[in-house]
């Protein structure tokens, strides 16, 4: 500010102040301080922008009186007269663009100061879903344990099954409800991380198909499958290229009628095109519900939503999936009860394309028993892994903070470390490095926090696994494999 008001007195004393010859003479020389100006304008305030047209006028003032200027006139009245008409007409429009651009930083002021809270409220809404995930998860651990424990008792009444079946049923129902959650949140985040792999789209939908065979014989639900695609080779994320045909399934079968048919078939519309199809016989959409339908949270009306339930998110994350990858899904339907279908439409690739997967290897130790350090607040999901993890032949000591965690291990040899990342006295990464600062025992962590970041802080901490609760045996036993694999590597 104080460079400009220099340089703008002293394009005035050479305009009005009689420095130069030229400024006794009737020349327009006095728009050269028109820029000055102008930009004092874009610049700075108005009460700047006024002290600058301040200095100005006053020089202009007194050097016209003196017969300096370009705006001297016959008369010493007329010369003020031209000259405050030119005053005038500068004062205006600086003052003009000023307010304007005041007016613009008040905007622009505003505007960041609601990005701000927008992100701190985005912040705190993914602290709150981290937190409500894992407080959530946590309980379900010890549920998914004891159903475990029981469904291998011999001697199970039919009605114990299926009473066993329904409890699995809704856990797992709860746990996709909370996954779609997450998945929302990182998706609407652009935070989704995709892992491409060659994928055999018919083994995926399968598998899809076989997970969810007890839920489609429940409702006397006829599945078909007509794989006859030549090349179903894709490049995706198995998990989620699973999920996408999980959705369809899921959608389809929660939809349709008891007595209905849903036909899952494939396609090769060109040699690098795959479509997958998913038809059902089930409500059906009308035209409008069917532009709307990958939107978020929405299931086509309230009486749907009342009489299906779940969050309406499966079909938009589904959508945001199938784009991630590079393909399509589009919805069709021919109207209110006579059934839907859904294509899914995907580059095509050689088996072989970019695979380059190393044989595993599994460690001797691995199936013998462990010496297992467990560590876990939660009482009842601590207490239910080790029963299931001793039931395997593994020596199990549990405990539930990370001091006694230390205790033991400076007591005892371990072979691995299985720990909860949020710990009373600390958390699992931190006991994790002070673990391998003592030896080198591979560690799984379980949580249920399941954020990329997560499982990369618990990597970086040293963790082979990262587990994201509830916990299946399945998966406990499989990430125990790859623990023990990559310690015995390592070492």
């Amino acid at each position: 500010m104080g460079i400009l008001l220099l340089i703008l007195f002293v394009l005035s004393e050479a305009v009005f102040g009689g420095w130069l010859a030229i400024s006794a003479k009737n020349y327009p020389i006095a728009f050269i301080c028109g820029p000055i100006v102008i930009w004092m304008a874009f610049r700075f305030t108005q009460r700047e922008t006024a002290s600058g047209i301040f200095i100005l006028s006053a020089i202009a003032i007194w050097g016209t009186l003196h017969g300096f200027g370009p705006f001297l006139g016959e008369t010493e009245n007329q010369s003020l007269l031209v000259l405050q008409s030119w005053t005038a007409v500068l004062t205006i429009t600086a003052m003009a663009l000023s307010a304007g651009m005041a007016e613009r930083r008040r905007a622009e002021e505003a505007l960041q100061q609601q990005n701000a809270a927008v992100e701190t409220a985005n912040r705190t809404k993914d602290h709150f879903l981290a937190m409500l995930s894992h407080e959530l998860r946590t309980p379900l651990t010890p549920v998914i344990s004891a159903l475990e424990a029981l469904e291998i008792e011999p001697a199970q009444t039919r009605e114990v099954k299926s009473a066993l079946a329904m409890i699995r049923r809704n856990v797992e129902l709860e746990t996709q409800l909370i996954d779609d959650l997450l998945d929302f949140t990182r998706i609407a985040k652009d935070k989704l991380q995709l892992r491409f792999a060659p994928v055999d789209a018919h083994a995926a939908i399968s598998d899809v198909v076989e997970m969810c065979r007890a839920e489609a014989e429940s409702k006397k639900l006829q599945v078909h499958l007509n794989l006859r695609a030549n090349t179903h080779y894709v490049a995706a994320d198995a998990a989620k290229f699973q999920q996408i045909i999980w959705n369809l399934l899921k959608n389809a079968t929660k939809f349709t009628p008891e007595d209905g048919e849903i036909a899952i078939s494939s396609s090769n519309p060109s040699p690098e095109v795959l479509t997958i199809t998913v038809r059902d016989t089930g409500i059906g959409m009308e035209s409008e519900v069917m532009q709307r339908i990958f939107d978020p949270f929405e299931q086509g009306n309230r009486s749907f939503e009342r009489r299906f339930g779940g969050l309406g998110l499966g079909l938009a994350i589904s959508k945001s999936l199938a784009q991630a990858h590079g393909g399509t899904l589009t919805a069709q339907s021919d109207g209110r009860n006579r059934g839907s279908t859904f294509l899914l439409s995907m580059q095509t690739i050689s088996p072989t394309e970019g695979l380059d997967v190393p044989a595993k290897t599994t460690g001797e130790r691995s199936r013998q028993g462990l010496r297992i350090l467990l560590v876990d607040d939660h009482e009842d999901t601590c207490t239910a892994l080790e029963k299931l993890l001793v039931r395997r032949g593994h020596l199990v000591a549990a405990t539930h903070n990370m001091r006694s965690a230390m205790e033991a291990a400076v007591r005892n040899q371990f072979d691995l470390l299985i720990s909860d990342i949020a710990l009373p006295d600390g958390n699992g990464m931190e006991l994790m490095m002070q673990m391998r600062a003592i030896s080198k025992i591979p560690g799984i962590a379980i949580s249920g926090f399941g954020n990329n970041g997560d499982i990369e802080k618990s990597l970086q901490a040293g963790f082979a696994e990262h587990l994201i609760k509830p916990v299946k045996l399945d998966a406990l036993e499989a990430a125990i494999e790859r623990a023990i694999a990559t310690g015995v590597a390592s070492n």
